[in-house]
């Protein structure tokens, strides 16, 4: 069994969850070539917190031969809402509201950060064959600079509440963090944007030759593992 997560980059349908996954996105097409069937969780315009939650929930009862986070946008949250008792998924385009008042973008960038860590421990001790992708430009930072890091505060109103001690304690724990994380495992140091950005592109996604050309680079990448 193949398990798939990761936003509409992977599931292929932009903001219409509830159509049915078109054949031609390459988890399919990597199914095909592996033999072996696909679980796919994708779906567009979710965030990390998601594909976490619902990653970890799979890997606990459930034992695939390989299982393939597509990271998306660390910005992005979920939320509970009352009126629905449902959960959703906030993007900062989408939703600038939620992102102007209490949003704090260290919290966020680090609780991304754990989440990797989780899942790649949580695949160790359970002994699947967890593979990473990030999806977007500027992304997971690999070489977390001060200068970066405060670029990122800037991003909320918190960045005028912390002096100069506070912001580089937390920086340090960025830092930290990074360091846990087993880049052995990702598929590419290149985003996936980059991978395709040769490929025509609909509604801002990837056609079917972009998803064919990622279906065999991720083959590829597993065959030498």
């Amino acid at each position: 069994m193949i398990y798939v997560n990761g936003d509409s980059w992977t599931c292929g349908i932009p903001e219409k969850d509830s159509i049915k996954h078109p054949e031609f996105i390459w988890p399919y097409t990597l199914s095909k070539k592996l033999n072996e069937p696909v679980v796919i969780e994708a779906r567009a315009g979710t965030s990390n917190h998601r594909i976490y939650r619902r990653t970890f929930d799979f890997l606990l009862t459930n034992k695939p031969k390989i299982a393939i986070v597509c990271l998306t946008r660390w910005e992005r949250i979920e939320l509970g809402n009352a009126e629905t008792g449902k959960i959703h998924q906030y993007m900062p385009h989408r939703q600038p509201s939620y992102f102007k008042k209490d949003w704090h973008p260290y919290l966020a960038y680090t609780n991304f950060l754990r989440h990797i860590i989780s899942l790649q421990n949580i695949a160790v001790q359970h002994n699947v064959n967890l593979y990473f992708l990030d999806t977007h430009n500027n992304n997971l930072e690999r070489t977390p600079t001060i200068t970066w890091f405060m670029d990122i505060l800037r991003k909320s109103r918190a960045f005028a509440q912390m002096d100069d001690e506070r912001i580089a304690k937390k920086f340090s724990k960025v830092e930290k963090l990074s360091t846990y994380i087993n880049y052995d495992n990702f598929i590419s140091n290149l985003s996936y944007i980059d991978l395709v950005n040769k490929f025509k592109m609909v509604d801002g996604h990837p056609d079917e030759s972009g998803h064919t050309y990622m279906a065999e680079l991720i083959y590829n990448y597993i065959q030498r593992k």
